[in-house]
């Protein structure tokens, strides 16, 4: 079992094994999922969609802001489509 301690500011570092054995870097998304029966948190790692998307691309109106938001409007989506199951 590997342990975090929770700050007085609530924040909560994920330790270096975790990260490494699931790949997990600055800019992904943790989605946090309550499951009240077995009284456990889920955490589902989704992968920084504008880190997927960088140089693939060669559009001027493409900018940072637009990507970004897009992104956000995708992960949402996808975290919204895994409660409804």
């Amino acid at each position: 079992m590997i342990l975090s301690k929770v700050s007085k500011k609530w924040l909560v570092n994920i330790p270096a094994e975790i990260r490494k054995h699931f790949r997990i870097q600055e800019g992904d998304y943790l989605a946090w999922e309550i499951n009240e029966k077995d009284n456990i948190i889920n955490i589902r790692i989704i992968r920084n969609p504008l880190r997927a998307l960088t140089g693939k691309y060669d559009d001027p109106n493409l900018t940072y802001d637009v990507v970004e938001d897009l992104a956000e409007k995708i992960s949402l989506r996808e975290i919204n489509a895994d409660n409804r199951t």
